[in-house]
């Protein structure tokens, strides 16, 4: 079984995130620790991961039926493990928190002039084609931290079966490991920091990220909206990129 992804065309220069997380570098934190989220669940669990969110939820808007299928089943997992509270807790913010699930409601962007900058010239990237619009605009987009020794648990995401989500490593190591549990077992794999994404089915495949190195791991993470084929949108890219430079060139 063949785990993840890589574009080719699609890429971004590293050292414009690494120029927001060390102007950031202080404001990371655990997501598990917010009181307001589902994700408060985990916060007596194992796991080291830091956010630094560069989008935020519009709880005005609508939850979709992958949200609302993930809190089932979230709270399903919870009731297994006997964890009544956290049942309870999934339970009384349900409506909420099926709003959160959607990933496209992570839509309003940071203050930060540079984090504006950033998601401008994603969204330009890889919404690369106006006719196609929505196809290709990014929400949930954050940068994750997973300091030197952090595991980052075996789990699987609420991404929508006709969204992808992306990952960028920015800062990383050979001793850094993403890994994907399947019936065939456990595969670990390198991501170099090469500016280049990668996507696998987060809904579907159990990963995890170990980071056995001495520093800290730093990658870029969002939501891309109607894009199922990363091979496919990656070569539309470089099509699409090819037809404007001979365009501009009098071609």
């Amino acid at each position: 079984m063949k785990h993840f992804e890589r574009t080719w065309h699609l890429k971004i220069d590293t050292n414009i995130i690494k120029k927001i997380i060390d102007a950031n570098s202080d404001e990371f934190v655990c997501p598990f620790s917010n009181t307001d989220s589902y994700l408060n669940i985990y916060k007596n669990r194992e796991c080291a991961v830091q956010f630094f969110n560069l989008q935020e939820c519009d709880y005005d808007r609508e939850p979709n039926r992958d949200g609302t299928k993930y809190i089932r089943y979230l709270t399903s997992v919870e009731h297994k493990l006997g964890n009544k509270d956290t049942v309870e807790f999934l339970k009384t913010n349900k409506d909420k928190f099926q709003v959160e699930t959607n990933e496209e409601n992570f839509v309003i962007p940071s203050k930060d002039p540079d984090v504006r900058k950033l998601l401008m010239d994603l969204n330009s990237m890889w919404a690369f084609d106006g006719s196609q619009r929505p196809k290709g605009n990014i929400c949930r987009a954050r940068i994750v931290r997973l300091p030197s020794g952090g595991t980052m648990p075996y789990h699987r995401d609420e991404t929508a079966s006709k969204n992808i989500r992306v990952i960028c490593p920015i800062v990383t190591h050979p001793d850094v490991k993403n890994a994907f549990r399947d019936a065939d077992g456990e595969k670990l794999y390198e991501f170099p920091a090469t500016g280049h994404f990668y996507t696998f089915e987060e809904d579907k495949i159990e990963h995890a990220v170990f980071n056995y190195s001495e520093i800290d791991r730093y990658a870029l993470i969002f939501t891309v909206v109607d894009v199922t084929d990363l091979k496919e949108w990656d070569r539309a890219y470089k099509k699409n990129d090819m037809f404007w430079k001979a365009w501009s060139r009098g071609i």
